[in-house]
């Protein structure tokens, strides 16, 4: 069975390339580096089923982190690749979706396998009930609040959802404008919004993430996805980190210096950036896959697309060390190719 592109598996990368999967610094998946320092998992917490008590904590942890206006719903899931599947059966099917493309290559399919046809274009909805805007967008960085604002307007009386996925979002703490969007979108029952908690925690093993908008759409989605769709260990972690808010504060500082420091090794090494967040940067050359190869032959994974030949991402590396591998590497492509 065939599978959509993705970044990670850099363990496969490296036994393809003639690496140990511990020798290969994988800069593909726009996963925090660093981990949220948590502490050792009590073992009720493995040995008993989710309660209600563990998730209304991690629920009220994760609506302060995020700054939910206290109107609207939330509700947390295996991850906000779980979350995104559901949603489309949410509405009847034949519906048409406009997806702001190109973005994640998981929206398209999850809509399509629920019988929504999808269309596309800049500012062309056609006659879609639904619109999906990944915010800030992966892989391009883009954020047009804007743009978010007008789309919502013109989907709020077809009968659909609009879907914003905030999967690169981070907390209030890392960042004061985070909840900016919920606030002005709080009055549109037909906007859902997505949270991710592995990213920017570093813990995308832990399988987190939240949905959050109009409470009786929250109730249709959390009948969806069903009892215990997150472990106790999730929610006992998640929630002791979403509290945290020094380290959230601090963890911010840490991503966007790696951030500014990795366009300033791109910029050197004569790539064009098109866009990125604290997380991950993007390039855009014609020779994006001859890169993604040598630096995967120096045991350096990044993301590249099959879809957008000419794109090429680089999740931030986590010490000078990697900057110094990555920079290595990407002046030994430059002197190889004359760039």
């Amino acid at each position: 069975m065939s599978r959509r592109e993705h970044g990670g598996n850099s363990d496969q990368a490296a036994a393809r390339f003639g690496y140990d999967a511990r020798d290969m610094l994988d800069l593909s998946t726009g996963i925090s580096p660093r981990a949220y320092p948590a502490a050792d998992v009590a073992a009720q917490s493995w040995n008993q089923l989710p309660s209600q008590s563990q998730l209304d904590t991690c629920l009220a942890a994760a609506q302060s982190a995020y700054d939910v206006p206290k109107e609207l719903g939330i509700m947390a899931g295996a991850g906000t690749q779980s979350l995104l599947q559901f949603i489309p059966s949410l509405l009847p099917i034949g519906g048409a979706v406009w997806i702001d493309e190109p973005t994640y290559n998981e929206h398209r399919p999850a809509w399509e396998a629920a019988g929504h046809a999808v269309v596309t274009g800049d500012t062309n909805f056609g006659n879609a009930q639904s619109a999906v805007i990944v915010a800030p967008n992966n892989p391009t960085g883009k954020f047009a609040a804007d743009a978010i604002m007008a789309t919502a307007k013109s989907t709020a009386a077809t009968g659909g959802i609009m879907l914003i996925d905030g999967a690169f979002t981070m907390p209030r703490a890392a960042d004061p404008a985070a909840g900016d969007l919920l606030d002005a979108l709080a009055a549109f029952p037909h906007v859902v919004h997505l949270r991710s908690f592995g990213k920017f925690f570093g813990m995308a093993g832990l399988r987190l993430g939240f949905a959050i908008g109009a409470p009786a759409r929250i109730e249709q989605l959390q009948q969806r996805v069903g009892p215990w769709a997150v472990s106790s260990v999730a929610l006992d972690i998640g929630s002791t980190a979403l509290k945290d808010t020094a380290w959230q504060a601090q963890h911010g500082d840490f991503l966007r210096q790696q951030s500014e420091q990795l366009q300033m090794v791109l910029t050197r090494a004569n790539l064009t950036i098109l866009g990125g967040t604290a997380l991950f940067q993007t390039i855009q050359t014609s020779k994006a896959h001859h890169l993604h190869d040598h630096l995967a032959k120096a045991a350096i994974w990044t993301r590249k697309f099959s879809q957008m030949p000419d794109l090429l991402r680089f999740g931030v590396p986590a010490n000078e060390a990697d900057f110094v591998r990555l920079s290595e590497s990407l002046n030994n492509w430059r002197q190889e190719t004359n760039q």
